[in-house]
């Protein structure tokens, strides 16, 4: 069994963090909560990857005189581990105040205007 023990946070989450302070104060505690989820489950993703990377998707299963391969549990893990980070992830990002979107709008005409 391969153990990686990641200490710390990927770039990709330290990207997230910087994001993630546009969150309001009131919500602020629930985005924290589920930001640490997501490091320790991108850290377990990690270590799950490794191993099916290292053994395989599937093994061989014995148990008595039966004899068969499935899906290797690390792969099953990793699968499970994968659809609750992307919940995870909607989660957090929809806590986000929505971006100021302004339709029709031209740089240069902006420019001119003074806006």
């Amino acid at each position: 069994m391969i153990l990686l023990k990641v200490i710390n946070k990927s770039k990709e989450m330290k990207k997230l963090e910087k994001i993630l302070k546009d969150i309001p104060g009131d919500r602020k505690p629930i985005a924290d909560s589920l930001f640490n989820e997501l490091v320790f489950m991108q850290n377990t993703l990690i270590t799950l990857k490794a191993q099916v990377d290292k053994d395989g998707p599937v093994e061989l299963f014995k148990q008595g005189k039966q004899e068969f391969y499935r899906e290797h549990p690390a792969l099953q893990g990793y699968n499970k581990t994968l659809q609750r980070y992307n919940q995870t992830m909607k989660q957090l990002t929809d806590l986000l105040p929505p971006a100021d979107f302004k339709p029709n709008t031209d740089p240069l005409l902006d420019f001119i205007k003074g806006d």
